[in-house]
């Protein structure tokens, strides 16, 4: 009866292993369809594109819409205010965050855990509670229409998420590595630098990716700040502007989201590796 028992325990796991397996892989297809859509779309003619009943693949693939979609935008010029953008944001993300969370980890000082408190509570407010007091601040300071709104605010503690993820990895750290440190003579910044670093560069680089990702496909500020200032549009407000003002050729308009998004793709594969390594290692550990 043992022996029968264990055989339907080991049958049972196998079962609900293969349903959670179809799982994934129903869930997958779910998220992989609509990329497979525009890739599919972004290659037919009008008439493919309309046709009724839909097309599963293009019978005569095309790059007219490629081609009408560089052709008709200042792609390479958005291109380069976006990469631009997006560096400076994520330098000054990766910098400010982890100087922010090292000092909450390693350092004591009064009121240490209300500053923590009242910088994680900012998670909580929407982005319309903030948005009028900002771009009054912009005003005021006569940086609207430029990339400034977009990226200063980087470089002064990035993003209370990040602070608090990195210093849940910085606290993981052994202490008697600052103390063997100390002992040798090394300050704070020579610790943070040639010590932290090092140790903490998986968890610095999903910081940097989730940050490119937010960056590059930022919308609601550059519209805000941006726009009407054509030489200063990033590839998303160009993709809307497109979109509306040739809202009926759908196949261009889905080859400019391909364009659009491949610099991101890239970036993620890139860093896939050390991205799964820094979320295993930071594991929110309190």
């Amino acid at each position: 009866m043992r022996i029968e028992g264990e055989k339907m325990t080991v049958r049972g796991k196998k079962i609900w292993n293969m349903v959670l397996i179809l799982l994934a892989v129903f869930v997958g297809l779910v998220f992989l369809f609509p990329v497979f859509w525009m890739i599919r779309s972004s290659f037919m003619g009008l008439e493919e594109l309309y046709a009724n009943p839909p097309l599963l693949l293009p019978k005569n693939a095309t790059l007219q819409n490629y081609q009408a979609a560089l052709a008709q935008t200042d792609l390479w010029l958005q291109l380069r205010n976006s990469c631009v953008i997006t560096l400076l944001f994520v330098m000054g993300t990766v910098i400010s965050s982890s100087l922010t969370a090292y000092g909450f980890s390693r350092f004591e000082f009064k009121g240490k855990n209300v500053w923590f408190m009242l910088i994680i509570s900012t998670m909580m407010l929407p982005s319309a509670v903030t948005l009028i007091p900002q771009y009054q601040m912009w005003n005021r300071l006569h940086l609207l229409g430029t990339i400034a709104p977009l990226v200063v605010p980087a470089w002064f503690g990035g993003s209370a998420y990040f602070t608090f993820m990195l210093r849940q990895f910085f606290q993981t750290i052994p202490r008697e590595l600052d103390e063997a440190a100390r002992v040798d003579g090394a300050g704070y910044l020579r610790i943070f630098v040639s010590i932290m670093l090092p140790l903490v560069k998986p968890a610095m680089i999903v910081v940097a990716l989730f940050a490119f990702v937010n960056c590059w496909n930022e919308f609601f500020y550059t519209v805000i700040y941006l726009n009407g200032h054509q030489e200063l549009k990033t590839l998303t407000l160009g993709l809307y502007l497109f979109k509306g003002v040739y809202s009926t050729n759908y196949g261009a308009v889905l080859a400019l989201a391909i364009m659009v998004s491949v610099p991101a793709l890239i970036f993620f594969f890139i860093g896939n590796k050390y991205f799964v390594e820094g979320i295993s290692m930071t594991g929110i550990k309190g």
